[in-house]
């Protein structure tokens, strides 16, 4: 299967579930304003270079922690 089918199904899973909406974006994705920054946490001895993401100014992802510190978005 590929790609598109792999879509079509999804579709029809989210078609199935009365009242759930799905939170894909789509093309307007290219309209979006990403930014990334990044640190060095210095919590503990593993001393993790965070990374953050931001969409349109809002922090939408976060990794690079070796512990739970920074898993909370």
């Amino acid at each position: 299967m590929g790609a598109i089918g792999a879509a079509m199904l999804a579709r029809e899973e989210v078609a199935r579930r009365k009242g759930h909406k799905t939170t894909f974006k789509g093309f307007a994705i290219t309209g979006f304003d990403f930014k990334t920054n990044s640190f060095e946490c210095s919590g503990c001895p593993n001393r993790c270079e965070i990374v953050n993401i931001y969409q349109n100014g809002e922090l939408i992802a976060r990794w690079g922690s070796k512990c739970p510190r920074w898993e909370a978005v």
